[in-house]
This record gives C-alpha cells, sequence and structure tokens, in this order.
C-alpha cells in the first residue's frame, strides 16, 4: 500500500511542478536591486549565513521598495499594510561574512489584494573589488553595477504579502497606483 501512495505522490508532484515557470535564480529575470551587506551576527556555526537571516533579509529588501517605491507609509493610519502570509527559501548555495550581495526583487503574481514576490541574493563576481552602491534607492537592471554580480544566483526566496486595512486587517484591494508601481517589477516574458 504504501508504494502505491509513494507513486501516486510522484505523479502528483510531476503534475504540480511540469506547469512551474522557470524558476527565478539569474540576474535577467529581476527588475530591481537592492545590496545587502552580511553582518558578523548573521554567520552560524558552520561558517554560512543563517538560514533565518535570508528571511530577514528578504522582508526588509521588500519593504525598502514598497517605502520608497510604492508609497508605503508606515505611520499611516489608513493606507494598508502588506501582512506576510507565507514564505520559503530555496537553496542553490550559501551566503557569508562579510561579503556584500545583490538582492534582486520581482513580482510573479499581482493579484487583487496579495502579491508573490520572486527573490534571489546574488554574489560579486569579484568580491575584492570596492563598488559603488546605493543603500537607499536600489539598482535597476541597467545600472552598470549590476553586472558586477554574478548571473547564477545561491539563495531563492517566495514571498507572499496580504494588503490589510490597518484599523480592520482585513484584506483591501491594491490600488490603482500601486498595482502600477508594482507590476513594474513583474517579469513579462
Amino acid at each position: 500500500m504504501l508504494f502505491k501512495a509513494v507513486g501516486s505522490c510522484r505523479k502528483i508532484r510531476a503534475r504540480l511542478f511540469s506547469s512551474e515557470p522557470p524558476s527565478w535564480n539569474t540576474i535577467s529575470q529581476f527588475r530591481w536591486f537592492l545590496p545587502i551587506q552580511t553582518r558578523w551576527k548573521d554567520n552560524d556555526q558552520y561558517g554560512h549565513i543563517n538560514n533565518a537571516v535570508y528571511h530577514s533579509i528578504y522582508d526588509t529588501v521588500i519593504n525598502v521598495f514598497l517605502i520608497r517605491h510604492v508609497g508605503l507609509d508606515l505611520e499611516s493610519a489608513v493606507l494598508p499594510r502588506g501582512y506576510m502570509v507565507t514564505n520559503s527559501c530555496t537553496f542553490l548555495g550559501s551566503a557569508r561574512y562579510p561579503e556584500v550581495y545583490l538582492a534582486g526583487l520581482g513580482v510573479s503574481k499581482l493579484g487583487n489584494t496579495s502579491v508573490r514576490y520572486k527573490l534571489c541574493l546574488f554574489p560579486q563576481k569579484n568580491p575584492e573589488e570596492s563598488l559603488l552602491l546605493n543603500l537607499k534607492d536600489g539598482h535597476n537592471p541597467t545600472d552598470p553595477v549590476v553586472r558586477r554580480f554574478a548571473e547564477n544566483g545561491l539563495v531563492q526566496g517566495d514571498f507572499v504579502h496580504v494588503f490589510v486595512d490597518p484599523k480592520t486587517e482585513k484584506p483591501v484591494h491594491i490600488s490603482q497606483e500601486w498595482r502600477s508601481k508594482l507590476d513594474l517589477l513583474t517579469n513579462h516574458y
């Protein structure tokens, strides 16, 4: 009986993943980037960044974009807030301290009340090279500094925000203004 169940699971998994779009792990798939400096406390006993730190990095990248480029105001009593409802990371490699990485941010699905973000962390091609990076506003794919980072990423992220009313905490529709700004991160292949 167990063998039959395992076979069924394999068929279901094959069906689910056969229609999945290509994974977001190349730098050319992303429309916005934020430089990330690793910190001493990020390391774990194995000498690489602790798994939980990636979730914090990606949450920061998303919120920096929302605050600086979309219009999220953390002190507003009327503007929606994004509540994280799910997140995951897929590890293709690991980051280390002390290094600088470029976090790519994209949108794979823009719903009525929610956004599915795709993220990936890209290492410098030459870690010894000094770079001028914009930590405040980030970078677009056309910025020359983006070419100084590897084409393939180390850690992919998949995060979903549901936007809610700050008073009722019930889902609200994403405004057209916010939709147009978030749509800039959508990969239109």
